[in-house]
């Protein structure tokens, strides 16, 4: 049965509600509910009712994940385990966050245009991003693995940039990621019980993932954060005709807003994920 309505991430004018909202525009109704946690008990409480038994479902970011395998094209099943009974509850993006869609350079061509940025360099500045950030890639990575459970323990630091106050770290280097997990350990571990050690010993069985000829690295659009992606170029942007990442991406969501095109042809995820909540 078609949906009805679909929970996401974020608020009512964040890029995630205002990317389905053109992706399902009239098929069903997009309801953003902030925070990730307890939408999985919003979606079990609207299907109590009989009109949305079996039309409710929600979206989540991919996250950094423990465990990565190479894409499918396809948003992954979304279930969780409660009372001895499994539930579905829609899907998760193959990708980290709605941001890596925005930062693939089939948006970008479809969004800002061939004749408002050079494309070749804009793809060896995304290239030069994934460089930058590979080692910090590596260190979210190992601090979101080791997060237990239902507890807070944050998988960035650094500065905070833009409105949203995105952290991100002025030295990318490996020796300032393994201080930022030191520092970001050591702040969470009345709550967390997390041993540093642990931690540094991830950080470095990922950056062999991050790092070149690793998985994660081959995978970047997928595996590292497009936010980290978009900040990492702010330097290139603000170079080339554009008021750094935060108004570059507001661009992108302009153009997908004003675009005539279906975008589900633009990403093979999208076009599948659009299949899958008409079915």
């Amino acid at each position: 049965m078609p949906l009805t309505t679909l929970f996401c991430e974020g608020g009512p004018s964040s890029p995630d509600a205002r990317v389905l909202s053109k992706l399902l525009s009239g098929l069903c109704k997009i309801d953003p509910v902030g925070s990730k946690h307890g939408m999985g008990q919003k979606i079990l409480a609207k299907r109590e009712t009989p009109q949305h038994k079996n039309t409710v479902a929600g979206i989540l970011d991919g996250d950094f994940l423990k465990e990565w395998k190479p894409p499918e094209g396809k948003p992954q099943v979304w279930q969780i385990s409660e009372n001895h009974r499994i539930f579905t509850l829609g899907w998760r993006w193959e990708r980290i966050e709605i941001e890596n869609y925005l930062v693939d350079p089939i948006v970008i061509e479809k969004t800002i245009g061939k004749d408002r940025i050079d494309l070749i360099q804009y793809k060896q500045a995304l290239e030069q991003a994934r460089n930058d950030i590979a080692a910090y890639q590596a260190a979210r990575t190992a601090l979101s693995a080791n997060r237990r459970r239902l507890k807070i323990l944050k998988s960035c630091f650094g500065s905070e940039r833009g409105k949203e106050k995105h952290h991100f770290p002025n030295d990318l280097s490996t020796p300032s990621c393994e201080e930022g997990i030191k520092n970001t350990v050591a702040s969470h571990r009345e709550e967390q019980f997390i041993n540093e050690k642990d931690v540094i010993e991830s950080f470095g069985h990922y950056r062999k993932e991050c790092l070149p000829d690793g998985i994660r690295y081959q995978h970047y659009l997928h595996t590292f954060s497009g936010k980290d992606l978009f900040w990492a170029m702010d330097g290139w942007l603000r170079k080339n005709r554009f008021q750094g990442a935060s108004e570059f991406r507001e661009k992108i969501l302009i153009g997908i807003r004003n675009t005539t095109d279906d975008i589900a042809t633009w990403i093979q995820e999208w076009g599948e994920f659009k299949k899958m909540t008409q079915v």
